[in-house]
């Protein structure tokens, strides 16, 4: 009984730290591409009149909310990659909340990354009628999203 106890305990972690890694890589790969190939401030039309890549930076929050607040994010960020490390090393009874968890920790970390080393968030994401983003904000959404909906389904329950 105590072994069954360990694995379900121990479980996913390779699939979130997995998950974890390549939403880091893929946020980090597509914005050094939109730094190399589209001038700051620059656009790119995709679907004219609905999704462009529009290049930006964000030394602030989420909607450019908060813009001298760099250091307090740095903290949060922080704050938030050793959560959901605390989380991950646990383990999770179901894949789905691995792969969650692991979007979240990407994308919180990719997001870190920016602020660490260039001071700000590159954002090219352009949906016209929302504010620009990036995809570490996009695995950040879905992950707690997916977390939400599979704890409220009884995904997070061993059984």
């Amino acid at each position: 009984m105590e072994q069954a106890d360990i694995k379900i305990v121990k479980g996913f972690s390779s699939l979130f730290y997995g998950t974890a890694l390549i939403a880091f890589a893929l946020d980090q790969v597509s914005k050094a591409m939109v730094r190399a190939m589209v001038p700051l401030e620059g656009i790119v039309p995709v679907v004219p009149g609905y999704f462009q890549i529009r290049h930006t930076v964000n030394p602030g929050a989420a909607f450019g909310l908060f813009p001298d607040a760099g250091p307090f994010l740095v903290g949060v960020a922080i704050i938030a990659c050793w959560l959901f490390l605390r989380i991950g090393r646990r383990g999770f009874p179901k894949r789905r909340l691995a792969v969650s968890f692991g979007m979240m920790l990407g994308g919180a970390v990719g997001n870190l990354t920016d602020r660490l080393f260039r001071g700000a968030v590159t954002d090219f994401l352009d949906f016209v009628v929302w504010p620009v983003f990036n995809l570490a904000d996009t695995f950040l959404t879905l992950g707690a999203f997916g977390a939400i909906v599979w704890s409220l389904k009884g995904e997070a329950s061993s059984s």
